[in-house]
């Protein structure tokens, strides 16, 4: 959003000297009696989902500094015939930050009612939910900017049969209504290198983006704070979240189980983007108390920068359907990590919101 140019900036944009002159003097008779010109974007807030369009409304907005609101509903003035010609000559100019944004098209609309744009923009399919794109836009010396942001739609991204069409994705939304496949084992399991807890080798296994994510979490924790965390367990296949759940059935009955333990195809785990962490202040257990340990706070505060999460928060059980787990880590890249953090949300929040 920018003031009337005045004549000294416009030649030091344009160039030529008397190029520069002659368009500085329309702005001028435009500018000269108090109105100023403004550009505009709406909606507010736009997301668009991966492999999707979305449209931004661009409308140029003059106004009289003396009475901003001409009309009783609030409409703005109308351009003047220089002000119309100064836009019909000039490209509508449209940057965009990421390369897997695309510039569909660009419609103006220019009458004696208004000066406006339509600007469609499509989405990459492999972007990732948190995934934003910077819009500038300049038309006739006159720039603003807005931003795109991705958000999956979850209702897309399901089959009939609940289970989710997007498992290897680092943003794969997965709860008790929303199934990985049986048979799925992500394609780029690593063994972590950090601190372990449990014997069991398949649990000491993340996707390489959460291993190097974890690695660096753990690393800060113990130069920042002194702290040393571990690893108790990560990647589950659906084979042993089965024997898992039946054993905290047959140990605790159903509904326990239905409140710390989730049913085979449910699990986090299985993605290859979870990982229970502990330490030694609650004897390497999966404790609520670890929620109340240095160490637990400051991963609470922190993970989001690796870009983890507490995917199950205190106080919102009947939202995420599980108890409070302070331990269970999340990983869904920096930016979403750092946008559910900031709003304090749970997945559940994020997309259905």
């Amino acid at each position: 959003m920018m003031r009337c140019l005045t004549r000294k900036n416009r030649i030091m944009h344009t160039g030529p000297f008397i190029f520069a002159v002659l368009i500085s003097a329309i702005l001028f008779i435009s500018c000269s009696d108090g109105k100023t010109i403004n550009l505009v974007v709406g909606p507010s807030g736009i997301t668009v989902q991966p492999g999707r369009t979305a449209e931004m409304n661009l409308e140029v907005v003059f106004s009289d500094s003396k009475s901003p609101a001409n009309t009783a509903d609030g409409s703005t003035l109308i351009p003047d015939r220089q002000t119309l010609k100064l836009f019909s000559s000039a490209d509508l100019e449209i940057t965009l930050s990421n390369p897997e944004f695309k510039l569909l098209s660009v419609q103006p609309e220019l009458s004696k009612e208004g000066i406006r744009a339509k600007i469609i923009i499509r989405a990459g399919e492999s972007l990732l939910s948190g995934e934003s794109v910077s819009v500038k836009m300049n038309w006739a010396g006159y720039g603003t900017d807005a931003a795109i942001r991705v958000r999956k739609n979850p209702a897309a991204r399901i089959d009939f049969d609940g289970v989710v069409t997007d498992p290897a994705a680092y943003d794969v939304f997965v709860n008790k209504e929303r199934r990985m496949p049986a048979g799925y084992i992500p394609p780029d399991l690593v063994r972590i290198n950090v601190p372990t807890i449990l014997v069991f080798e398949e649990v000491n296994h993340l996707r390489r983006a959460a291993s190097d994510a974890l690695e660096s979490m753990f690393a800060a924790a113990e130069a920042e704070q002194g702290f040393e965390l571990s690893a108790r367990s990560g990647y589950r296949s659906y084979k042993t979240q089965v024997m898992l759940y039946e054993a905290n059935v047959s140990e605790h009955g159903e509904e326990y189980a239905a409140r710390f333990s989730a049913r085979p195809g449910t699990s986090e785990h299985q993605t290859g983007l979870a990982m229970d962490i502990s330490s030694e202040a609650v004897n390497f257990q999966l404790e609520q108390s670890f929620g109340k340990t240095s160490e637990g706070l400051w991963v609470a505060e922190n993970a989001h920068r690796f870009g983890f999460i507490i995917r199950y928060p205190e106080g919102k059980e009947d939202i995420t359907g599980y108890s409070y787990e302070p331990w269970h880590l999340r990983y869904v890249g920096a930016k979403l990590a750092e946008e559910i953090f900031g709003k304090h949300l749970t997945l559940e929040e994020y997309f259905n919101g």
